[in-house]
C-alpha cells in the first residue's frame, strides 16, 4: 500500500508553493522546478494509490519510500527559508527578493544547492517509475473526485449499540443481580473481535444495572498494566478530584479507593485483562470491600486469566459469533446509514449479504467492512469490487486472519487525507483514551488537516474524527448532552494493524510489540519513560517532527536524544510532566524549546515553573498553544502576543496566574480562546476583557470574570463584535455564594443578538435571577444551555418570552432554583434532553434530583 504521508505532504507543499509563490519562486529558479516536479509526483501518486495489481506493489513501495524522503527534505528546505528570512525581518516574511546583504546571498547559494540536489533525486525517482511502472493518466477519475469529499452522515453506532447481544446481556445481568455473595467475579471470555467489550458496556448501560449500583467503574487493563495508573483511572471514574491524589503512592491510592467505595454497592469492569494479573490483582482486590451483591466483571481472551482471578465455571460467559440475521442487521445499520439503515435495491442487498457472509459473524469485521461500504452508496460496481477483493483474499478461508484482512482492506479504502491521521493511533499506548482536542492539534501541527475557505482547520479536524469513527476504525466516547465525540480510542486488533502498516511505511519507529524507538531517524515518537522507549544515541541531526511525553519525569527530558538543540525539525510537542520533577531542569528545557522555530503545536501540562521564557515569542509558526496545571505560574511574558499565527490558546487550571497578556487583542487569528486559570485572580484578568473585541475570528470563548463591571464590558463591548462565536462559557470568580454580589441580577443591558451562538455555559453565576440578555431574541440559535452552581432562584420574564431552539439543558447544583418544570417544557419545544443534579427546589421535575444526576429525555 502507498505511503500514507506522501500524498498528504505533497498536497501541503504544493499549496504552500502556490500560496507563497511570489516570495519563494522568485527567490530561486530551483523552487520553480521543484513545484513542477511535485505537481507531476502528485498526479502519479494519486493514480498509483489505486493500483491493485500485485506485480506493481513492491516497486511502488520502493518508489514511495524514496519519494517520502524527498518530500520531507523539500518541506525542510522551505521551512528553513521562512525561518531565516523571518529572523532577518523580526518575524515578518518581507522583501525576500530584495535582500542582497552578504549574509543573505550566502544563504541563498546554500539553499540553491540543497534544492538542486532534491530536484536531481526527483529525476532519479521519475526514471525508476518510468522503467518499472505504467505511465500515470492525465486525468483524475470520478472515484478520486468522490474520495476527496468527507461524508456528511451523522455519528454512527456507539459501542454498546451493537445488535445481537440482548440474550447475552440478559444472561449476565441475571448473574449480577441474583448474586448474594460478596464481590462476585464474572468472566467474559472469547477471541479478539468477538464483542467482549461491547457486551460489557451494554450490560453497564442497562437500566436495572444502573439503578442497582452506586458505583459503576469501567476501566481497561490491557497487557502492560500499571497498578498506579489503573487506580487513578478508577478514582477519576468515581469523580474523585484528581488533585487530591496526584502525588499519592500506590498504598495511599488503594486506601482512598477503599474509603470511597465504603459500604456502597459497586460494579467494577476490568476490560481486556491479559496474563499478568498476579502482579496487580491481589493488591487491587484488597481495596475492593467484600460487600454483599457487589460484582467484578473481567473480560479477557484467555480463559485461565478469568479463572485465576476467581471466576468459576458457572460465572464464565463465552460470546458466540452473530447469527446471519444479526450480522445483516448490524451491517445494514452502518453501511446504509445514508438511507436510514435500509438497502437501496436488490442488486446491492445480494452483494451485501455475500460480503457479510465473508465476515463469518465476527462483530468487529462486520462493523469495519460496513463502515467501508458506507461511502459506496448505491454504486453496484464498487460493491462488486469489494466483494471480489474479499473473495480473492479469503480464498483459504482462514477465520483467524479474517479480522486483520477486513481491517487492512478498510485502511486501503481510506481517502489519502485520512490515512496519516489514522496511523497516529499506532503510536498511542494500548487502550489509551485521547481527547479529540489533543488529536486534532496533533494533526494540524503535522499538516495532516487540509485548509478550506469555508471552515476552520479545527472544524475540519473534527470532521476527520467523525469520518474515522463512522468507518469503525476508531471508537468514540460520546458526550450524550451534545451528541458529539469528545475522546477516542482504538480496538487492540485495529491497533495491531495500524502498527503493522506504520512500520511498513516508516510512519514511526516501533518494534514488533509497538514499543517506540527513539533515534536520529525517528520522525514521531510517544514516550512515557526512559525504560519504555528504546533509545539510540546518535550524533546525527534529529528528524523528529512529533514528540509526545506521557507523565514524563525529568530524567526523560535529560536524555541526550531529547535535547532541544537536536530537535530543530519538531512541529508538535506535547509534554505532560509527572508530579515529581526538578524545577531547574524543567526551566532549562523550556528555554531550550523556545528555539524550536518550526513548532506549530505546543501543549505543556503540570509544569511547576514560576515563569515562561520571554523567548517564547520567537515561535512565529506556533498555531496551537495549551498550558495546563502550571500551579506556580504567575504571569505570561508579554512576547506571547507576538505569536500572530495562533489559532488556539488555552490556559487551564493555572491557579496562580493573575493576568491576561496586556495586548492579547493582537492575536487576531485566534479561533478558540479558553482562559480558565481557576484562581482568585486580581482585577487584571478581567480588566483586559475589552481587548477581546479585536479577536473577530473567535468561534469558542471561555473566560473568567469577577464582577458586574467586567460582565457589562463583555456583554456590551465585546460579544457584539464576535460575529462568528459558536460557544461561550463564562465563569464567575471568586464565588460569593448566596451572599454574593446582588448587582448581578440588576444587569439589564440587552445583548445584541449573537446569531451564531450554539452553546452557552454559566459557572458560579452569583445573581438570583438570570440576566435580561439571556432570552430567545438575543440568542436565536442557542441549542445547548448549561448553568452550574451559583445563587440562581428564578428566570427573568424575558427568559420565557418566545420559543427557544434549545435541544439540551443542563442544570447543576442550583440549590435555590424554584422554577416550575412545565415552564421549561413550554418555552423549549425542541428540548430532547435535560440533565439535572442537586436542584432540590425545582418544582414538578419527574425524577429525584436532590443528590444525584437525573436525565430526562423526550
Amino acid at each position: 500500500m502507498v505511503d500514507a504521508v506522501v500524498g498528504v505532504l505533497l498536497d501541503k507543499l504544493l499549496a504552500l508553493l502556490v500560496r507563497e509563490g511570489q516570495q519563494l519562486l522568485e527567490f530561486d529558479s530551483q523552487f520553480n522546478k521543484l513545484k513542477d516536479e511535485l505537481c507531476y509526483m502528485q498526479g502519479y501518486i494519486k493514480e498509483a494509490d489505486r493500483m491493485r495489481r500485485n506485480e506493481g506493489r513492491e516497486i511502488l513501495k520502493l518508489v514511495t519510500r524514496d519519494l517520502r524522503e524527498l518530500v520531507y527534505d523539500a518541506e525542510d528546505v522551505i521551512a528553513d527559508c521562512y525561518i531565516e528570512f523571518m529572523k532577518l525581518h523580526d518575524g515578518h516574511l518581507l522583501n525576500i527578493v530584495s535582500c542582497f546583504s552578504p549574509r543573505v546571498l550566502k544563504y541563498r547559494r546554500k539553499i540553491s544547492k540543497r534544492l538542486k540536489k532534491i530536484n536531481q533525486r526527483i529525476e532519479a525517482v521519475k526514471e525508476k517509475m518510468g522503467s518499472y511502472l505504467p505511465a500515470a493518466p492525465s486525468t483524475i477519475t470520478s472515484r478520486e473526485k468522490e474520495s476527496t469529499t468527507l461524508s456528511r452522515y451523522p455519528i454512527l453506532l456507539e459501542e454498546a449499540d451493537i445488535v445481537g447481544l440482548e440474550v447475552d446481556a440478559s444472561k449476565v445481568e441475571k448473574w449480577i443481580l441474583e448474586s448474594q455473595e460478596p464481590s462476585t467475579i464474572i468472566g467474559i471470555v472469547g477471541m479478539g473481535g468477538i464483542g467482549k467489550t461491547t457486551l460489557a458496556r451494554k450490560i453497564c448501560n442497562r437500566n436495572r444495572i444502573k439503578s442497582s449500583f452506586q458505583h459503576i467503574i469501567f476501566v481497561t487493563v490491557s497487557q502492560n498494566c500499571e497498578l498506579e495508573d489503573l487506580l487513578k483511572r478508577m478514582l477519576i471514574k468515581m469523580n474523585v478530584d484528581e488533585k487530591s491524589f496526584r502525588k499519592k503512592e500506590v498504598e495511599d491510592l488503594l486506601e482512598i479507593l477503599k474509603e470511597e467505595l465504603g459500604d456502597e454497592k459497586y460494579l467494577v469492569v476490568l476490560d481486556d485483562v491479559w496474563g499478568n494479573e498476579r502482579s496487580w490483582w491481589d493488591s487491587l482486590k484488597s481495596a475492593l470491600p467484600r460487600n454483599l451483591e457487589c460484582c467484578v466483571i473481567v473480560t479477557t481472551r484467555i480463559e485461565n486469566v478469568a479463572r485465576t482471578m476467581g471466576a468459576i465455571e458457572k460465572r464464565i460467559h463465552r460470546p458466540k459469533i452473530l447469527s446471519d440475521d444479526d450480522s445483516w442487521s448490524l451491517f445494514s445499520k452502518i453501511a446504509f446509514a445514508w438511507n436510514e439503515g435500509k438497502y437501496p435495491n436488490s442488486d446491492i442487498v445480494g452483494l451485501g449479504k455475500e460480503i457479510v457472509a465473508r465476515c463469518k459473524g465476527l462483530p468487529l469485521a462486520i462493523r469495519v467492512v460496513g463502515g467501508m461500504m458506507l461511502r459506496k452508496g448505491h454504486s453496484v460496481s464498487e460493491w462488486r469490487r469489494i466483494l471480489e477483493h474479499l473473495k480473492e483474499a479469503l480464498a483459504e478461508e482462514k477465520t483467524g486472519e479474517l479480522v486483520m484482512l477486513s481491517l487492512e482492506l478498510s485502511y486501503e479504502d481510506l481517502p489519502t487525507y485520512l490515512k496519516p491521521c489514522f496511523l497516529c493511533f499506532s503510536m498511542l499506548p494500548e487502550d489509551h483514551l485521547i481527547g479529540v482536542h489533543d488529536i486534532v492539534c496533533w494533526w494540524i501541527g503535522e499538516g495532516f488537516v487540509s485548509e478550506t475557505n469555508a471552515k476552520t482547520t479545527f472544524d475540519i479536524g473534527r470532521e476527520y474524527v467523525v469520518e474515522l469513527c463512522n468507518r469503525c476504525l476508531l471508537i468514540g466516547e460520546h458526550d450524550r448532552f451534545e451528541r458529539n465525540i469528545v475522546a477516542l480510542k482504538i480496538h487492540d486488533l485495529v491497533r495491531d494493524m495500524a502498527i503493522k502498516i506504520a512500520r511498513d511505511v516508516n510512519f514511526t519507529s516501533l518494534d514488533e510489540r509497538g514499543t517506540p524507538e527513539l533515534s536520529a531517524e525517528s520522525r514521531r515518537v510517544v514516550i512515557k519513560n526512559v525504560e519504555s522507549t528504546r533509545a539510540k544515541n546518535s550524533k546525527a541531526k534529529s528528524k523528529l517532527r512529533m514528540l509526545w511525553g506521557l507523565d514524563i519525569e525529568t530524567q526523560v527530558i535529560s536524555s541526550k536524544n531529547l535535547e532541544p538543540r537536536k530537535l530543530k525539525r519538531l512541529r508538535v510537542l506535547i509534554a505532560r510532566f509527572h508530579s515529581n520533577q526538578e524545577q531547574i531542569i524543567i526551566k532549562d528545557w523550556l528555554y531550550g524549546i523556545t528555539s524550536l522555530l518550526n513548532l506549530v503545536s505546543l501543549s505543556l501540562e503540570n509544569c511547576m515553573v514560576e515563569q515562561l521564557p520571554d523567548s517564547i515569542g520567537n515561535l512565529h509558526n506556533l498555531q496551537l498553544l495549551t498550558l495546563s496545571g502550571f500551579d506556580n505560574l504567575e504571569m505570561l511574558p508579554s512576547t506571547i502576543t507576538k505569536l500572530d499565527k495562533l489559532i488556539v490558546f488555552r490556559i487551564i487550571g493555572c491557579a496562580s496566574l493573575t493576568c491576561m497578556p496586556e495586548d492579547i487583542g493582537r492575536l487576531s487569528k485566534l479561533e478558540r480562546l479558553q482562559w480558565l486559570p481557576y484562581a482568585n485572580s486580581s482585577q487584571k484578568v478581567s480588566s483586559r476583557i475589552g481587548q477581546l473585541k479585536n479577536l473577530g475570528q473567535l468561534t469558542v470563548l471561555h473566560v473568567e470574570i469577577e464582577n458586574q463591571n467586567y460582565l457589562q464590558e463583555l456583554i456590551l463591548n465585546v460579544l457584539s463584535e464576535l460575529k462568528h462565536l459558536l460557544r461561550l462559557g463564562i465563569s464567575f470568580f471568586p464565588y460569593y455564594g448566596s451572599e454574593g454580589d446582588a448587582s448581578f441580577s440588576k444587569l439589564n443591558h440587552l445583548l445584541s443578538p449573537l446569531q451564531c451562538l450554539e452553546k452557552l455555559t454559566l459557572n458560579f453565576y452569583p445573581g438570583e435571577s438570570t440576566p435580561v440578555w439571556l432570552n430567545p431574541t438575543s440568542l436565536p440559535n442557542l441549542k445547548f444551555l448549561c448553568i452550574y452552581f451559583g445563587s440562581l432562584r428564578y428566570m427573568t420574564p424575558e427568559f420565557w418570552e418566545g420559543n427557544w431552539k434549545i435541544e439540551a439543558l443542563n442544570l447543576k447544583d442550583l440549590y435555590g432554583l424554584e422554577e416550575e418544570w412545565i415552564m421549561f417544557l413550554r418555552a423549549m419545544p425542541s428540548l430532547r434532553m435535560v440533565r439535572v443534579s442537586r436542584c432540590a427546589k425545582l418544582k414538578s421535575f419527574p425524577l429525584d434530583v436532590t443528590q444525584h444526576d437525573a436525565i430526562w429525555r423526550k
